[in-house]
């Protein structure tokens, strides 16, 4: 499947975003495309860990009290925040995706 010109220039502006400027000298294909894809899972997944993660206690609070509500907020910050990236994962999936992304700009 080939890209349009309309879907090339949306990903040329997204990993610009992403890497910098660089990218303009990148040929942005299908594959390019296929590998962001990729990257977005991985980030995605990582991000839905993170959500996981309680925020921290603050001095004097009750525990039990404290953990009933970080429980409460967690879930609904997981439901408001369905699609959304930490920028923690998206610039670590960005960093381990890197040479691929490239690689597949220049066609190997």
């Amino acid at each position: 499947m080939e890209l349009s010109q309309a879907e090339k220039q949306d990903l040329r502006v997204f990993l610009a975003a992403v890497y910098g400027p660089q990218v303009n000298n990148w040929r942005i294909n299908a594959s390019v495309f296929n590998h962001t894809y990729k990257m977005l899972y991985e980030s995605k997944k990582c991000s839905d860990l993170v959500s996981l993660i309680p925020r921290p206690m603050t001095i004097g609070q009750a525990p039990i009290k404290y953990i009933s509500k970080a429980a409460r907020k967690l879930l609904l910050r997981k439901l408001k925040n369905n699609k959304q990236h930490y920028k923690l994962c998206v610039v670590t999936s960005a960093l381990k995706a890197k040479s691929k992304i490239h690689m597949a700009a220049m066609g190997l």
